[in-house]
């Protein structure tokens, strides 16, 4: 018997994209939690203080929508496994849809 390639079944791989978008969506997911226990403490906040938040978090969904455009062309490469790039656009979107709830909640 001889090993040949002509019937080998492809191994699909994690690809860096994916896993970048993956790893971008938890960090936003973290990053989202500390701001929402900030802002629930009660405490009173300096001036600086609320500008560095407003920093952090424009900063924060910047890098969401990086890894949403990440997770999407890790998705449609055909030569991946798409675990990473699914579960990084979930969590980014997640992350986009939930400032856009507090947004609209904080205009009422």
């Amino acid at each position: 018997m001889s090993l040949s390639t002509e019937n080998q079944a492809v191994v699909l791989t994690h690809k860096s994209r994916g896993i970048a978008s993956f790893v971008i969506g938890v960090a936003c997911i973290i990053i989202t939690l500390l701001l929402v226990g900030i802002a629930m403490s009660g405490t009173e906040l300096s001036r600086p203080m609320i500008t560095a938040l407003g920093v952090i978090s424009s900063g924060m969904l910047c890098a969401a929508l990086i890894g949403i455009v990440l997770g999407f062309f890790g998705a449609k490469d055909r030569s991946s496994r798409k675990l990473y790039p699914i579960l990084g656009l979930t969590l980014n979107v997640t992350v986009l849809m939930v400032f856009v709830v507090l947004a609209l909640i904080g205009l009422r």
